[in-house]
């Protein structure tokens, strides 16, 4: 007689009549971060390291001073808030399942099945649902073709003018280059065919990135106003 392969394996703990249904595969925490590398330019934290190191020698300095600025103590520290939102934090994360943006205050999770178009003009944009999503940590290279095609109608991304197709090569960070990676995980998602892949696309706030902007701003008035 066969074995009866319903029966769940010796060592898998039985689940209670309590306990919560298992996670189907692809949705933990909403989104599935396997496989997950995060791309920003270099420049970035090259520039951030330096402001924030003469930024923190400035605060050190106001800070242990014998006629202390609150003003300038306050304006040190909102300056170094913003460096990070605006050049340090923005970036894109590639995983298995699709895209994610973060940018300044906000974050962007895309799937590669809801991605109808990608394009380079200043930054990486995806298009899904109609909408539009600029990816701040990716800009484009001025110096290379815009990146950009309708993924649903166009067959192959040409240069306007010409009938070739030019993708960018360089493994630098920027808009073309992903772009192009991006096309061909969303092809490569397409030809496995089993629609495994949920169709997510969020946009929400962070709350870090907004309570400490927030926090920031109220010192910098409290600082320059008030005290």
């Amino acid at each position: 007689m066969s074995p009866d392969v319903s029966q769940p394996p010796p060592d898998s703990p039985d689940p209670g009549p309590g306990s919560p249904p298992p996670a189907a595969p692809g949705v933990d925490d909403g989104h599935d971060l396997r496989e997950a590398r995060t791309l920003r330019p270099g420049s970035s934290v090259v520039v951030g390291v330096i402001a924030a190191v003469a930024g923190l020698a400035l605060l050190a300095s106001a800070l242990l001073s014998d006629q202390r600025s609150w003003t300038l103590v306050s304006t040190v520290v909102l300056a170094l808030v913003l460096l990070w939102l605006f050049v340090v934090r923005p970036s894109v994360v590639i995983h298995a399942e699709g895209v994610r943006l973060v940018n300044p205050m906000r974050v962007v999770d895309l799937t590669w099945p809801v991605i109808t178009e990608v394009r380079s003009r200043w930054a990486l944009e995806l298009v899904a649902g109609g909408r539009r999503y600029t990816a701040w940590g990716v800009p484009a290279d001025p110096g290379r073709p815009r990146y950009g095609r309708n993924l649903l109608t166009v067959g192959s991304n040409k240069v306007r003018g010409k009938g070739t197709t030019e993708l960018p090569t360089k493994s630098k960070v920027e808009a073309q280059v992903v772009a192009a990676e991006v096309e061909e995980r969303i092809a490569a998602d397409r030809s496995r065919k089993d629609g495994r892949t949920p169709r997510i696309a969020t946009q929400a706030w962070d709350p870090v990135s907004v309570g400490l902007l927030l926090a920031a701003a109220a010192f910098f008035v409290i600082g320059t106003f008030v005290v």
